[in-house]
């Protein structure tokens, strides 16, 4: 089997070992205190919201700390539902994990994710509408407008200084919320909590409620759709491989959501964590008993480098609640008029 090398280990270690700090009751070891108050300056100096108006409505959607939680699966059903009004949605990338350029890419479905970045891969690959990656995000607007966009979506962007927004989302995940609340790298946090006073929306992916997080954010949850073969593309009911074992291997930001996804379908699990963006070797997956089981943000990456039959990605959809659905439409009918 093809190793994949020291260094994913190593990230992988370095993430597993962070993630056990931040999202724990217990203080932060002393030299992670000490490098945050030497971060601390740097990052409390990041400014608030950008004031400048965009020329159309443009939804950025992140979130306050390192690592996923649940941005790309949001961007996603924003899309479906505005583009069933009729409108001309484009998203917006940096296009992480891949070439990152520095001019405007239009990430195709066929895009290698090398290339694209996994998730501009995937979301290009699902909704089947333009996706642009830039390592300036200004830029990758800029193209989206000329190619015609009348609504734009940027997957991720919160902290990005230079992009102008109209709407702005944060999702925080239900479980790990914001860890300890320290802000990088003694915490999860890229910006203090404060922040959230001047966002538009706050979505909370279940379960769960974090502590410290005001009532009214809205709360959505993932939920498993369908498995899709890698090798031939053939979409099965969920549960058609339980109850035997399986190998679930996800190199996503939280890998226990996706197991406890699988779990829930009642599936007994092998688990393979690999780091977030992780890149896959050929060879990588042939060594494990099987059926193998991925998640959709790893799958764009494996393609032709998986060459056994039995290995299958989860595919999931996220449902907006209807008041979510209502601000958003609103927001993009007003900013039109």
């Amino acid at each position: 089997m093809a190793k994949s090398g020291h260094r994913p280990a190593l990230r992988q270690r370095l993430e597993t070992g962070l993630n056990g700090i931040w999202y724990r009751l217990a203080p932060p070891p002393w030299w992670l205190r000490l490098a945050g108050s030497l971060a601390a300056p740097l990052l409390l100096a990041r400014p608030d919201r950008p004031t400048e108006r965009p020329p159309v409505p443009l939804i950025v959607v992140g979130n306050l700390v390192a690592g996923g939680g649940g941005k790309t699966p949001l961007v996603a059903a924003i899309a479906t539902e505005l583009r069933a009004l009729g409108l001309q949605v484009a998203v917006i990338s940096r296009g992480y994990g891949g070439a990152e350029p520095s001019r405007p890419l239009r990430i195709e479905p066929d895009t290698p994710a090398t290339i694209a970045g996994d998730e501009a891969a995937m979301l290009a690959r699902s909704l089947e509408l333009p996706v642009w990656v830039c390592r300036r995000r200004r830029r990758a607007m800029e193209a989206a407008l000329n190619a015609g966009a009348d609504v734009i979506i940027a997957d991720d962007g919160l902290q990005h200084r230079d992009l102008p927004r109209s709407l702005e989302i944060v999702v925080v995940d239900g479980e790990r919320g914001f860890g300890n609340g320290r802000l990088l790298p003694a915490g999860p946090l890229r910006q203090p909590l404060s922040r959230l006073d001047q966002v538009d929306a706050v979505v909370v992916k279940g379960p769960g409620y974090p502590r410290g997080l005001s009532p009214g954010a809205f709360e959505v949850r993932l939920e498993p759709k369908a498995l899709v073969s890698g090798a031939d593309g053939n979409r099965l009911p969920v549960d058609s491989l339980a109850p035997g074992p399986v190998d679930a291997v996800a190199g996503i930001a939280d890998p226990g959501g996706f197991f406890r996804l699988l779990e829930s379908r009642g599936y007994r699990l092998r688990r393979h964590r690999r780091p977030d963006h992780h890149r896959y070797v050929s060879g990588e997956l042939e060594d494990l008993p099987g059926p193998v089981i991925v998640t959709a943000k790893d799958a764009v990456k494996l393609g032709e480098l998986v060459q056994r039959s039995d290995w299958y990605l989860l595919e999931v959809a996220l449902s907006l609640p209807e008041d979510f659905s209502d601000l958003v439409e609103q927001h993009v009918r007003r900013f039109r008029v």
